[in-house]
Order: C-alpha cells, then structure tokens, then sequence
C-alpha cells in the first residue's frame, strides 16, 4: 500500500518517519495511511452497522405504506357507472313519462332500483300527475311505473393517467431520497441510471 505525505503528496516508505521531500514529520493517525485514498464510508461499510441496517427497513416500509395508500386512493377515486338524471325515465303505467330529475325525484349513484323515498314520489307523480307530493305523503299507492335507467359512459382514460404520473412522481420521490442520501452519508454521486 503506498503512503504519500500530507503535506507535499510525495510518496513515502512505509517506515519513513520524515517526509524525505519536505521533512515534515509523519506521526499519529497519518502515520502508515495512504491519505490519497478518501476516508469517507463506503457502501459496503454501511451495511455493517445496525442503524444503517435499521434505516433500509424503515425506507422500505415507508415505501410500501406509501405505495399502497396511493393505490387506495386512487382505487377510491376510480371512476363508477352512475345513473344519467336527464336519460333516465319514469314510465308510468297510465302511458306517461317523466324525467325524475325535472319532476324532483333526485337521483344519486348507480342502483337499477329508486330508493323507498323516490319510489313512493315517482307512484305519486304517476297517480296525480302532480309534483304536490306533501299532499300525498300519508297515501298508500300500489306500485304504478317502471323505472328504466340510462348509465353515463365511464371514461377511465383520465383516473389511469393520473394514477401513473402519481406513481412516477412517488418513484422519483423516493430515488432523489436515496441518492441523496448516499451522496450526504458516503460522498456518492448519483449516477442519475434509474436501475
């Protein structure tokens, strides 16, 4: 192993205790080392110590707890078939339609079926012809129409587009994380390759 003198740089004997070029002396912690090698950490002597060990598991966790809240929420986000309120019809049994959404029987979601307050609405509505439904709140009517749902067309295009850029922006996240901490721990430079 070549020894260089702090000081000049020259090459030293391992048994040199002057620099024979500038005559300094070699003593204590430069004594014996080659100070041209750096003497930061490398890679591989980080993975011997337990808090660096500790940390990797840490990271992944965080990655993994990450990963998969993103993909809850983006699941959640997905978009469903929902009911389209100006297609969709009330078709009572005496021969008239009704739109539900003008004739203020709100639609929400995605169900074939009206809930127990639109259908006791759209029964009135049929019977009476009638948008005064207090008046008949309290009236028991036979079930007088068929309900015939109309479902907006879901476009996924956009929800698949921004789950990949989410993903990709928490990619790049978590590799400027790495680099720079290698970069800060053992003065490695990122070689920007994602591999």
């Amino acid at each position: 192993m070549s020894i260089f003198c702090h000081k000049c740089g020259k090459q030293l004997a391992p048994s040199d205790s002057f620099c024979q070029s500038c005559g300094v002396k070699i003593i204590g912690e430069t004594a014996g080392k080659n100070i041209s090698e750096p003497t930061e950490l490398k890679r591989k002597d980080l993975e011997k110590r337990a808090w660096f060990r500790a940390l990797k598991v840490v990271y992944i966790i965080v990655i993994v707890i990450t990963v998969l809240a993103a993909g809850a929420i983006s699941w959640s986000e997905k978009p469903q078939k929902t009911i389209d309120v100006d297609k969709s019809t009330i078709a009572c049994n005496n021969g008239k339609l009704y739109v539900p959404n003008k004739n203020k029987i709100d639609l929400y979601g995605w169900n074939t079926d009206l809930s127990y307050s639109e259908d006791r609405d759209a029964r009135i509505l049929c019977k009476y012809d009638s948008l005064d439904f207090y008046n008949h709140l309290g009236e028991t009517i036979e079930k007088n129409y068929t309900f015939m749902p109309i479902f907006n067309d879901v476009k996924y295009g956009a929800w698949i587009g921004y789950s990949l850029v989410v993903y990709l922006i928490l990619g790049l996240i978590f590799y400027l994380v790495r680099a720079g901490f290698f970069y800060i721990a053992v003065g490695e430079k990122p070689n920007w390759k994602f591999s």
